[in-house]
């Protein structure tokens, strides 16, 4: 899996090379608003990852896709 991060500003304009399997969320440490973004090996253990955050407390910092699951971005 490759992470890496961003300005949170620069969000809207990053294109990763693989957005089907790509999701980012937000840092939330104090004033820092850098955006972490994760590529997984495929689309469904990403998708597994998000469903089993679902439990967790802290939606703040949760998975968000980059492609919705009707194939829009």
């Amino acid at each position: 899996m490759k992470t890496y991060r961003i300005a949170a500003a620069q969000l809207s304009e990053h294109k990763p090379a693989h957005p089907e399997r790509t999701a980012y969320r937000s840092i939330g440490i104090g004033l820092d608003f850098d955006v972490t973004i994760q590529t997984w090996p495929n689309r469904a253990s990403m998708l597994k990852t998000i469903d089993m955050q679902l439990s967790g407390a802290d939606f703040r910092r949760a998975w968000r896709t980059f492609v919705q699951e009707g194939g829009a971005a």
